[in-house]
């Protein structure tokens, strides 16, 4: 017994070593999301998501770069989305690439990217929301620049999260690219966090990021929303998917819910480790900037008067975010004396209340 004992310990040790995963490295790595757009419109949430995830001061070092028409063999068409690029990453060819309209050209620019970070031993770390066909083709074109496959197997980071995008990929691109690099293959968002499955490395759990409700784009949308980066890139997005004449009846963007599980990869590599593990602390953490409930509700007093004329009524307006439903309560002082106060109901997770 002693014996078979320590042989499982000795088992699952040497498991665990397997499955050791590696870490993004702010100073030296590099970021590369892959997004192939067609036909579906969940890769539209997925930039607004990312756009959020890179604006928040948590990930504002990232050096990231993107890609657009990242496909591989599937049919429908391709969904343009070269305004949210700007939006969400900056400036055409510096920041990101539209590999829809200039393939090759794409390949060679995420080549030159790439190359420094391999040469200077940092990783390329690549989202792939989307197929593998032009990963392929850029991991070729960085062996024939005369980067080691040795170094690509070791540093370039590949994590995918959709056994579609796999079937969809050129099999003899992914199959190439399963074997140049270090491939993950991690769950695909679309489930409660724990329902894993078992991938190449795996297994890797991965948040819910896909609702049908309604409330989260209202949310970003609406006016009240103190984060104007989110409400900006979602604006967008929405009005992407809009214009689009592919509404699959299977998707909960069709009827005004969410879909950007294409965003886990990210979360995986990125290791966001307080934003929950679905839509909501997502939302709260990278949408709405509500902070996680940890007493840390804030109040805005900036636009509070310090002094005050004589009047028969007063109106103070009071930003705020909160992380559950709460009252607000104004108090009017003279000196050290306390002379009357107002209490008002905050039913959103943020917003700016205004109390006479």
């Amino acid at each position: 017994m002693k014996k078979l004992t320590m042989m499982l310990l000795s088992a699952a040790c040497a498991v665990s070593a397997t499955y050791a995963r590696p870490y993004f490295n702010t100073s030296k790595d590099l970021l590369l999301m892959q997004y192939d757009s067609k036909p579906d419109p969940d890769d539209i949430h997925a930039q607004a998501a990312a756009g959020c995830m890179l604006a928040h001061a948590d990930h504002a070092a990232v050096n990231y770069y993107a890609v657009q028409g990242a496909y591989g063999i599937q049919g429908g068409a391709f969904i343009e989305s070269g305004t949210l690029f700007d939006m969400a990453f900056g400036v055409e060819n510096t920041d990101w690439t539209d590999a829809n309209s200039d393939w090759w050209g794409s390949v060679t620019r995420i080549k030159n990217k790439a190359k420094p970070i391999l040469q200077n031993g940092g990783k390329v770390w690549v989202a792939e929301a989307g197929q593998s066909n032009i990963t392929a083709d850029w991991i070729a074109a960085l062996i024939a620049d005369g980067i080691s496959e040795a170094t690509i197997k070791a540093n370039v980071v590949v994590v995918q999260h959709s056994q579609w995008n796999q079937d969809q990929t050129a099999p003899a691109d992914l199959t190439y690219v399963q074997n140049k690099t270090d491939y993950y293959y991690i769950d695909d968002g679309n489930a409660p966090y724990g329902s894993t499955t078992w991938g190449d490395h795996g297994p890797y759990s991965t948040p819910q990021y896909n609702n049908a409700s309604t409330v989260y784009l209202a949310e970003a949308k609406a006016a009240s929303n103190p984060n104007a980066k989110a409400k900006q890139l979602w604006t967008e997005a929405d009005r992407i998917c809009d214009t689009q004449s592919y509404h699959p009846d299977w998707s909960n963007i069709t009827p005004g819910g969410v879909d950007f599980s294409d965003t886990v990869e990210i979360w995986w590599i990125l290791n966001v480790t307080d934003a929950g593990t679905n839509q909501d602390g997502f939302w709260d953490k990278y949408v709405t900037n509500t902070p996680q409930s940890s007493g840390s509700d804030t109040i805005d007093a900036s636009q509070m008067p310090v002094t005050l004329t004589s009047a028969t009524s007063y109106t103070v307006t009071v930003p705020y975010t909160t992380t559950e439903n709460r009252d607000l309560y104004v108090e009017l002082w003279q000196g050290s004396s306390w002379k009357m106060g107002k209490k008002v109901d905050l039913n959103l997770r943020s917003g700016t209340a205004s109390v006479t």
